[in-house]
């Protein structure tokens, strides 16, 4: 298959690459956008693009949107043969590392260029281990560190579902979705402490759910009707709570783009080749996720000191900031995942050995009997 090198399954990093350039668009460069689709001095098929883009890029909704689902699919196909601690270390090895590093970089910059003071422990515990939403933690690196407390809450939720032996009855777990979306509809919206985005977690746990359900479909776990009535379940809970939480997002169809453009990308995953700018580019995606909404502005203020007029400001802006993600995902992020390695390796042996050393033990009993 096309799609599928190595293992990796290429329309993922596909939908991955939109929705960080989304995101990126929206939080950057939106204006520029904006612009460019009224700039009468352009020719109409540019301004008409732009006017394409504006509602894909409005807030990085649609890619976050996109990216919940992307997750929810690579989850689901993940832990058909992952046991629920390989995962879960799995999971900790490859998102904590690169994101404290942005969190204690974020905070030193902060406090010894803009005279900010350090949070103190009762802010660092809970925002560094992204569970800041049970004690109302205000949100780092520019706010988008709630996309990775929701990812959290779900990984624990999947791993929970494989440790009960729901893995082993897939063809039930749209129904077992139904029923924990059901219970998030009846609950009080959460996270509702002040200063936080309210309910955001009651608000886009559907979209993971949906990603799961579609993977379900495709590898046949589980029956297509019932996956397609439990996607259209979950996407109208996710139109209800949005009208009743985030009234303002109501009037945007980012939710119904972003579906529309996953489902697209998956129709199509046959025919969607591999390559290594494909391969370099969905690489970065986390690590410029972490740092372009806060980091941005130090860039800027470097490359105002450098003076280099005859370069556009925000392309030089994206260079650097590129660059600094490439130096961190070759560092931080490879050696992360390369000490998860190593140690689901170790863990590995060791129990090989402990239940070897066990066998043997029962064994010598019994002739001892």
């Amino acid at each position: 298959m096309a799609n599928r090198i190595t293992g990796r399954i290429v329309f993922l990093d596909v939908m991955r690459i939109f929705a960080f350039i989304s995101v990126l668009i929206a939080h950057k460069m939106y204006d520029s956008l904006a612009f460019a689709s009224t700039n009468e001095a352009l020719h109409i098929t540019v301004r008409y693009f732009a006017q394409s883009l504006l509602p894909l890029c409005y807030g990085g909704a649609a890619g976050v949107v996109v990216f919940f689902l992307t997750s929810g699919y690579i989850i689901t196909h993940v832990l058909q043969s992952e046991s629920t601690l390989e995962f879960l270390l799995k999971r900790v090895f490859r998102i904590y590392p690169l994101f404290i590093v942005a969190v204690v970089m974020e905070a030193l910059l902060d406090h010894y260029l803009k005279a900010v003071a350090f949070p103190p422990l009762s802010v660092w515990v809970p925002r560094l281990l992204l569970i800041g939403d049970f004690f109302g933690t205000p949100l780092a690196l520019g706010g988008v560190e709630w996309t990775l407390r929701l990812e959290i809450a779900f990984y624990i939720v999947m791993a929970v579902l494989k440790a009960l032996g729901l893995f082993n009855h897939q063809k039930y777990v749209p129904l077992v979705f139904i029923a924990i979306i059901a219970g998030v509809f009846l609950l009080p919206p959460f996270p509702s402490a002040e200063g936080l985005p309210l309910a955001y977690q009651s608000i886009y746990a559907s979209f993971l759910f949906m990603g799961a359900c579609i993977y379900l479909w495709e590898a046949g776990k589980s029956d297509k009707n019932l996956c397609i009535a439990t996607i259209s379940i979950l996407f109208c809970c996710f139109l209800w709570m949005v009208a009743k939480y985030q009234p303002h997002w109501k009037e945007f169809n980012y939710g119904l783009y972003a579906a529309i453009i996953f489902l697209l990308g998956w129709g199509l995953r046959d025919r969607i080749q591999d390559g290594p700018l494909i391969r370099l580019i969905s690489n970065l995606t986390f690590s410029v996720y972490l740092f372009h909404n806060w980091l941005w502005g130090y860039i800027s203020s470097f490359i105002d000191y450098c003076g280099l007029t005859f370069i556009p400001e925000k392309v030089q802006i994206l260079a650097v900031l590129f660059l600094v993600c490439f130096a961190l995902h070759k560092s931080v992020e490879k050696y992360g995942l390369r000490a998860g390695r190593i140690f689901l390796r170790t863990y590995s042996d060791f129990s090989s050995r402990k239940t070897t050393l066990e066998m043997s033990e029962r064994l010598d009993e019994s002739r001892a009997s």
